[in-house]
């Protein structure tokens, strides 16, 4: 039997998770020291989720408000943030932890996330361009990578002192609010890391199609923001640039730039 991680409480939040709910559950219970509690944030599946510890809504809050409603059920000095798309490997809070243990300037820390296929499926995000990009996606596993400057919600834990009282930014309700965190630390003094070993599986994200047309457009939108919010965190003529080129394949929203440019902060 595994000691329970009493410095620990991880969050999930889940819409319509279905059996990848359960499988990400059963990768936490089977950690070498699991967290002290899981808190499962049901935002507004039409299924209600069947789990310990469920707090629901009856209506999609967005996933930065939900994981802040969640986030007030914890009170653990680490926190982590784990998709309910994802699987840790056994020895994922092991790693997590032990670095935030050993920097406290540390605020963030995330390992290398591996796709189903074994490829790459982020290293971390990169800004040096201008935009936002995940690090290392698709690419094979031991290829060389750029060193971060933020970090994914995708599986990432948390230091409590550092966060305050919220963890993500409730204007961007979903896309790039890991981005939002990332600078808010860094600009606070705050350090965050990405981890040299792959432990976790994402299977994809499942918001594009919980919130269908509307994905598109906060995913325009939020980058935008972002780089309102934070000097330096991007720049608007490369998010321009890089949505006139994504326009010829009809993946940008032009609702979400104008909102993105022009709305109040």
């Amino acid at each position: 039997m595994t000691d329970v991680d009493l410095e620990i409480d991880l969050i999930v939040l889940d819409i319509d998770g279905g059996p990848m709910l359960d499988e990400c559950l059963s990768s936490i219970r089977a950690q070498t020291a699991p967290p002290r509690s899981v808190v499962v944030f049901d935002n507004g599946s039409r299924i209600p989720t069947r789990a310990q510890n469920v707090i629901r809504s009856e209506t999609n809050l967005g996933f930065a408000r939900g994981v802040n409603e969640a986030f007030a059920h914890t009170t653990a000095p680490y926190v982590g943030v784990i998709n309910n798309d994802v699987v840790l490997d056994p020895d994922w809070l092991e790693h997590v932890r032990g670095a935030l243990d050993r920097d406290e300037q540390l605020a963030a820390v995330q390992t290398i996330i591996r796709r189903p296929d074994g490829a790459i499926d982020g290293a971390g995000v990169d800004i040096s361009d201008g935009t936002f990009r995940q690090i290392g996606y698709g690419q094979e596993i031991g290829a060389p990578l750029a060193v971060a400057w933020g970090v994914s919600a995708t599986a990432t834990l948390y230091r409590r002192s550092a966060l305050g009282g919220r963890v993500f930014e409730e204007r961007l309700f979903a896309y790039y609010e890991d981005v939002e965190l990332s600078a808010r630390l860094r600009a606070s003094g705050w350090r965050v890391a990405v981890l040299p070993v792959v432990k976790a599986t994402h299977r994809g994200s499942m918001s594009a199609r919980v919130l269908g047309r509307r994905a598109l457009r906060l995913r325009t939108r939020n980058r935008y923001l972002v780089a309102r919010m934070h000097r330096g965190a991007g720049r608007i003529g490369a998010l321009l640039w890089e949505d006139a080129r994504l326009a010829l394949r009809g993946r940008t929203s032009l609702a979400g730039v104008i909102e993105g440019l022009w709305s109040r902060l």
